[in-house]
């Protein structure tokens, strides 16, 4: 039997046999590793009948996540000689869909299954759902605005959607239907004035949240007309199974008698439901996380209180992970200085209580697998600059730049506050030439990779089509790539207009006769007749034969997984050297490209797993709704879609995509007062003046109070100020995550200005800034 070198934290989880136990794990302590060795152990000590069909069930959050458990789980039973068997490891909405198909096994055909609508139609019903509240009640819509101009119209209707949004994904999260909440509405009464704008000191506005409830209704019929379901529709119905179908329950224990969970902290409450109902009282259920690095709550329904109380319950057996050899020491004590200053003197109150769980990270062991790097060979600098965007920002670049220079065996990265700020940085990192990886949401280059991907997809979907053999071919030119060689014989156009030949050449293409003798001829004469007579000269030919035997080989790619072609096709297309590059010039991998074509393919995989009838044609027109900005990615960290740093290459990401990734060396930017505020009268992202606070939260707060009494705010404070305490917690989670993605060297910095909508705004600076200032001057003494 194999045996590893593991630490005393990590030994004491694996004697785990039976029951409910947590693991709240520090960053780069490796949890995903721990939890695969668990699943591993508990297979290969015959806790479960795999013979029988029995499984492991491991719980994650992202496709990406449910490659890695299964691909360590496999090395690690083949390490112990055991089958490959015996898990299943699952995103929450899979689950919630294979309980939903457990459920009307033997009642009902395989057509008759739950459609669920992706993130993009889901948000087109939202649309037309306020669309068609607004023309129903012009009047009472208008009556929230301070002034009727197509400024202001257009800023409410941006933020009626946003407000929707937390409305229905609270209400569903709390199993609120419309019908519920109007019946509680009508026990408040209708006669509010609508003369008045909103007022955020009654407990329930009532013409807000009718008009909420009024969009969240519509928004139900549509996904009814449809016969849909969202995400959360899917989750609630599979909750609602195991909770009324005690049957279903005992058949699901006795396939799943372990239940493994990963990313625990930012679990939804429909999540806890789901999976509690799932492990019954007794049942066996692990949950590994990390309080401390929940970044996500202030954008969905997930909140680190859920892992935080499982933690705390006298029936669950608490197992802390908590050495990790990723960060110096002295980058160590700067996290643990943040945790514990927050803890203890944090000038808020409720931030001291609910942002830290007070664990601190502890290092390696002496003879770890994996030492810290020594202290000998890192720094923290904190740099503050006049201003940002004609200060910081250009500094910053050069400074990144220079250090890639110099030290080129290491990874290092720019983590930025907003996509906005990272833009403006990427301006200047592009006039230094710089060699880095933009992977800032919102770009340009996502669309450009699901175009390409797309075009090839088109034509395996339809290779007889022309317009589509034509479309895959300009998007191999665009990229450069070997298999559309072309050099006009003049001078680029200056207005970006294709050179004439490229044109003539696109028009032969779209003329040519038999597609199929094209593509597949049996002899050149058959070749040469299927392209338009006395048009197409001996360099028009060979440039077609050039692309031709490109195509004839991704031809054969065409009976792989759609995820699985999708990445062969990303390969052949971020792989190869564009044909303007030297021959002796070797072309290292494109890896930013490579990562986002990742995500691509998890997005196609995730289509026909919740469509299993679709085909390649079907699964090609939902990427070009990507392909052509109509439908964004899903959000995704890099590390979601397997993003790896590479050496002597800046990586340019926010601070919440850091999360799950490392570097030897971070530049943390823009860490001031208006990014960290220090207090509750301190500027807040989101609040508008003329609805007296933040929407969101009062959709969310107030929504509770009508159906529960209690809006669950922390006692004596408004909603605006609740989320607003949420937002500082999770701003200091978030410095706490890009402090411990550094394993060498940090650098923070701040300015005292920057510019905003082209208006100059001091700063004020971050007090957790002063703090971490202080613990460097004690470490110098």
């Amino acid at each position: 039997m194999a045996t590893l070198q593991l630490r005393p934290a990590q030994k004491e989880i694996l004697k785990y046999k039976n029951g409910r136990m947590a693991v709240s794990a520090v960053p780069g302590s490796g949890k995903t590793f721990t939890l695969s060795l668990l699943a591993a152990e508990i297979i290969a000590s015959n806790r479960i009948n795999v013979e029988q069909g029995q499984q492991v069930l491991i719980v994650t959050y992202l496709n990406a996540g449910v490659e890695t458990f299964r691909a360590r789980i496999r090395r690690r039973l083949d390490e112990l000689e055991q089958s490959l068997m015996g898990f299943d490891v699952r995103t929450l909405h899979s689950l919630s869909l294979e309980i939903v198909r457990a459920a009307s096994s033997g009642q009902s055909d395989p057509e008759s299954e739950p459609v669920v609508a992706d993130e993009r139609q889901t948000a087109n019903f939202l649309s037309t759902a306020i669309d068609g509240w607004i023309e129903m009640h012009p009047d009472i819509w208008y009556a929230f605005l301070p002034e009727d101009s197509p400024q202001m119209r257009a800023r409410w209707r941006s933020i009626s959607e946003k407000t929707a949004k937390a409305f229905i994904r609270t209400a569903k999260n709390n199993r609120y239907r419309p019908t519920d909440i109007q019946s509680k509405l009508k026990q408040f009464g209708r006669n509010q004035d609508f003369d008045n704008q909103l007022d955020y000191s009654d407990e329930v506005n009532v013409p807000f949240m009718d008009m909420l409830n009024g969009i969240y209704g519509r928004y139900q019929n549509i996904l009814t007309r449809q016969g849909a379901l969202d995400f959360d529709d899917l989750i609630w119905q599979a909750a609602d199974l195991l909770e009324n179908r005690p049957d279903l329950v005992d058949t699901l224990q006795e396939r799943w008698p372990y239940v493994l969970e990963d990313e625990a902290q930012d679990s939804v409450p429909l999540q806890e439901i789901l999976l509690t109902a799932l492990t019954g009282p007794d049942g066996n259920w692990v949950r590994v996380g990390d309080p401390n690095q929940a970044i996500t709550s202030t954008f969905t329904a997930a909140h680190p209180r859920f892992f935080n109380s499982f933690i705390d319950r006298p029936d669950v057996v608490s197992r802390p992970l908590p050495n990790s050899g990723r960060c110096a020491p002295l980058i160590i004590g700067a996290a643990n200085r943040l945790v514990h200053w927050v803890c203890d003197s944090h000038p808020v109150e409720e931030v001291r209580e609910n942002t830290f769980r007070r664990q601190d990270i502890l290092p390696t062991p002496p003879g770890d697998a994996q030492p810290n790097p020594p202290d000998s060979l890192s720094k923290i600098r904190i740099k503050v600059y006049k201003h940002r965007e004609d200060e910081e920002l250009p500094a910053i670049a050069q400074l990144a730049v220079r250090y890639a220079q110099e030290r080129p065996e290491d990874t290092l990265a720019i983590l930025v506050p907003t996509n906005d700020t990272g833009h403006a940085l990427a301006e200047y990192l592009d006039g230094l030439n710089a060699n880095y990886d933009n992977l800032l949401r919102g770009g340009s280059r996502e669309r450009e990779i699901a175009a390409a991907i797309y075009a090839l997809l088109a034509v395996l979907a339809g290779p007889l089509d022309t317009r589509a053999l034509t479309a895959a071919h300009a998007a191999l030119y665009n990229l450069g790539h070997p298999a559309a060689y072309f050099q006009p014989n003049q001078e680029p156009d200056p207005d970006g207009q294709p050179p004439p030949e490229l044109t003539r050449l696109h028009a032969i293409l779209r003329s040519v006769k038999n597609p199929e003798s094209l593509l597949f001829p049996d002899s050149e004469e058959r070749f040469l007749n299927t392209l338009p007579n006395g048009v197409a000269t001996e360099r028009d030919i060979f440039q077609i034969e050039l692309y031709v035997s490109f195509l004839r080989r991704i031809f054969d790619l065409r009976a792989l997984p759609v995820d699985d072609l999708t990445l062969a096709l990303a390969d052949e297309l971020f792989t190869t050297a564009p044909a303007d590059r030297p021959p002796d010039q070797e072309l290292a991998t494109h890896e930013a490209d490579l990562a986002i074509a990742y995500l691509i393919a998890n997005l196609m995989r995730q289509w026909h797993d919740l469509q299993p009838e679709w085909r390649l044609p079907e699964l090609a027109e939902q990427l070009a709704n990507v392909a052509e900005g109509r439908s964004p990615l899903p959000f995704a960290g890099p590390a979601d879609f397997g993003y790896e740093p590479e050496p002597g290459r800046i990586t340019l990401t926010t601070q919440h995509s850091a999360k799950g990734l490392e570097w030897d060396a971070v530049f943390l930017v823009g860490i001031d007062g208006r990014w960290i505020p220090g207090s509750l009268e301190a500027p807040f992202i989101g609040v508008h003046d003329f609805l007296g606070g933040d929407p969101t939260a009062e959709a969310a707060a107030q929504l509770n109070h009508l159906m529960q009494g209690s809006s669950g705010l922390f006692s004596g404070r408004t909603a605006t100020e609740s989320t607003h305490i949420e937002v500082i917690s999770e701003r200091l989670r978030l410095l706490y995550v890009g402090i411990t993605r550094a394993r060498r060297y940090l650098h923070l910095s701040r300015s005292r200005a920057t510019r905003r909508y082209n208006k100059e705004q001091e700063s004020e600076p971050a007090t957790v800034m002063a703090v971490l200032y202080q613990y460097l001057q004690e470490r110098k003494a």
